[in-house]
């Protein structure tokens, strides 16, 4: 049975890519997105693009944050390009004033959510809003998946991740205030690389993958090599995906965790102190590979009969 999710995103190409899996491997009840790789009006228009292109028109599509909570926006345009989708270029989007935000429209429907997992593939501002001002929001959700920071203590190839460190501030009050969190760091995201010679695969894809291919070689140039194989790249916002869709290709450690908010270890995931009280977080920390690339294009093969639009 596929389950249940809302998709919380800052779409960015990873972001695409898990989209677009998720329309297929899962019943989507929700996209809300957040300024992160790029601006809301970017972000926003950028999932309303990729809804229609894999048919999802009839998803809502609900806007957030206009930036973190209390640190200016810092975007990914190193990655992503400046309107987050590389050169597959959409227009940004100027969103209605009278439109309720994510945290509001949740907080209406919190009824018909209880059976969905939230998958958070940007910064967390949305969600940590939603608690603030809704407490009760904490224990409406099956499960809060969020891509971000790294397993404490793990080696990784670099400190800091990007969604924790745009709003570490909204990070460190999902890991005290959510339940049922789980955390995909890039400890595990930067094992699950797609190499270079699979996106061939993408070509007999239709729209899809037409659009896919053209994001993925902007995306693909950039951060080729990071996770330490130099003929791949992570695609980190896939791997949130698959940890609620395909949870048995993961190993699991409970953990209370804390964001190092300020200085020059900002964004830094930490355990937290034995003297605050916090729930534990189910961070993953270790994939099968070889099973997570077999799922994506297993997956993907769902568009292989699509054609492509003029």
């Amino acid at each position: 049975m596929k389950p249940r999710v809302w998709l919380d995103m800052d779409p960015g190409i990873d972001d695409a890519w898990a989209l677009l899996l998720a329309m297929n491997q899962s019943i989507i009840t929700g996209v809300s997105t957040v300024a992160g790789n790029a601006s809301l009006e970017n972000t926003y228009a950028n999932a309303r693009q990729l809804l229609e292109i894999a048919g999802g028109q009839d998803v809502p599509l609900i806007p957030g944050a206009l930036g973190p909570l209390l640190t200016p926006l810092v975007r990914a345009e190193e990655f992503h390009g400046q309107g987050g989708l590389g050169e597959w270029s959409i227009p940004s989007e100027v969103i209605p004033p009278e439109l309720p935000r994510v945290w509001s429209w949740w907080s209406m429907h919190s009824e018909e959510l209880k059976s969905t997992h939230l998958i958070a593939t940007g910064p967390l501002t949305n969600i940590a809003i939603s608690l603030l001002a809704y407490p009760l929001l904490s224990n409406i959700w099956a499960s809060v998946t969020c891509m971000g920071g790294a397993l404490p203590g793990a080696q990784t190839d670099k400190a800091q991740e990007f969604n924790v460190y745009s709003d570490p501030h909204a990070a460190d009050i999902v890991f005290h205030w959510g339940t049922r969190v789980q955390l995909i760091g890039i400890n595990v995201a930067h094992k699950a690389v797609i190499l270079l010679e699979d996106l061939d695969r993408l070509s007999g894809m239709g729209q899809v993958g037409h659009m896919l291919g053209k994001m993925l070689q902007f995306y693909s140039k950039r951060a080729l090599g990071e996770g330490g194989n130099p003929e791949g790249f992570p695609v980190d916002d896939v791997v949130a995906v698959a940890a609620v869709v395909k949870p048995s290709i993961f190993q699991w450690r409970e953990m209370p965790l804390a964001v190092v908010r300020e200085g020059p270890l900002r964004g830094t995931v930490v355990l937290s102190p034995i003297d605050v009280r916090r729930p534990s977080v189910r961070v993953a920390v270790d994939v099968d590979i070889a099973a997570f690339r077999k799922w994506l294009w297993e997956a993907m093969d769902h568009y292989r009969s699509e054609p492509l639009k003029n």
